[in-house]
């Protein structure tokens, strides 16, 4: 890979990004990692993206569990890293395989996804049993392996457990900081994460933390109503930016 050469000026959007979306990653529990890497892919290019990426939420997530640890659910996040682990490993390595292009039409189309789980989750009410979650864990680990942000699709099961808003935030910060650190250790194994990536992933990841601690400030001032909404708002965006990149000369690079 080509030396990382960005002007101050790009650095320090760089660096904005990180904290803006960490705000909104302690704000929400989700969307903040898919907005880091949307932004990243305008200066990396999406295939880079999603390595630095997942190495800047060590961080992030690492911050959010300390945040949340007295409200965490320790048994459905054991349930959860138990089935989804191995195939965390596996999407990890579908992910080596995939052209750019590809990576973006897989980013689109798994936020778009999200829509009807989350309306049908809605709809039935779910209560999600050991083995219900099981099943889920298995298929998420094969999406958190490909892409940034999967937390939407796992979301409803870990809802239909009856977590509280706190609960569900701290719980499924543990658990995708679990698949952050399983893809990270894979993506420099199989070389898609350079030590210049590398580097810029933990710089990215230290500037989160702060950012954390001020979304935690808004999420305790949220309602569950505007806490969906902001999700699904957020949502719809990154669907119509990993769409540009995939049909644009950015996902080409």
């Amino acid at each position: 890979m080509e030396s990382l050469d960005f002007s101050y000026i790009a650095l320090a959007l760089i660096a904005g990004a990180a904290f803006l979306t960490a705000i909104l990653h302690g704000a929400t529990g989700m969307a903040g990692g898919v907005a880091l890497a949307a932004v990243l892919s305008h200066f990396l290019g999406v295939k880079a993206a999603i390595p630095v990426t997942s190495c800047a939420l060590i961080f992030s997530h690492g911050s959010r569990v300390f945040l949340h640890f007295k409200e965490l659910d320790w048994r459905t996040i054991g349930i959860v890293l138990a089935f989804s682990g191995p195939f965390i490993l596996f999407g990890a390595t579908i992910f080596s395989l995939l052209s750019p292009t590809a990576v973006a039409v897989m980013m689109a189309s798994f936020l778009a996804a999200s829509f009807p789980v989350k309306a049908l989750a809605k709809q039935r009410q779910w209560k999600t049993s050991g083995s219900v979650l099981a099943a889920a864990s298995s298929f998420w680990g094969v999406l958190a392996g490909n892409v940034v942000g999967p937390g939407f699709v796992l979301a409803p099961f870990l809802l239909g457990r009856g977590m509280t808003r706190l609960t569900f935030v701290g719980s499924l910060a543990v658990i995708v900081l679990a698949s952050n650190i399983l893809k990270t250790a894979m993506f420099g194994a199989i070389e898609l994460l350079s030590a210049e990536l590398f580097v810029l992933g933990v710089c990215l990841g230290f500037i989160t933390i702060p950012g954390n601690w001020l979304g935690k400030k808004i999420l305790l001032q949220l309602s569950d109503r505007r806490h969906r909404q902001v999700i699904d708002v957020l949502t719809a965006l990154m669907i119509l930016n990993f769409t540009y990149l995939a049909i644009g000369s950015n996902a080409l690079n």
